[in-house]
């Protein structure tokens, strides 16, 4: 039986899926304990530059294990 992917392919897949998660991860928080006052946490580097470039970097990596092919055969 043949597999589609070979083992670079399932590398490069678990290096995009752990950049995609890490952005999702620094996103998270910057809210206030107090709704009635409002945070600036939200507007950090962290969240606003950080993370979507983190995101943006997984989705990359993700589209070229999926479209690279493997020469070992």
């Amino acid at each position: 039986m043949a597999f589609v992917f070979k083992k670079k392919n399932y590398i490069l897949l678990i290096v995009g899926l752990l950049f995609i998660i890490s952005g999702l991860g620094l996103m998270i928080g910057g809210g206030s304990e107090d709704p009635t006052k409002f945070s600036y946490d939200i507007f950090d580097f962290q969240r606003l530059t950080l993370a979507p470039i983190l995101l943006a970097i997984g989705f990359i990596i993700e589209i070229f294990a999926i479209m690279v092919k493997s020469k070992e055969e």
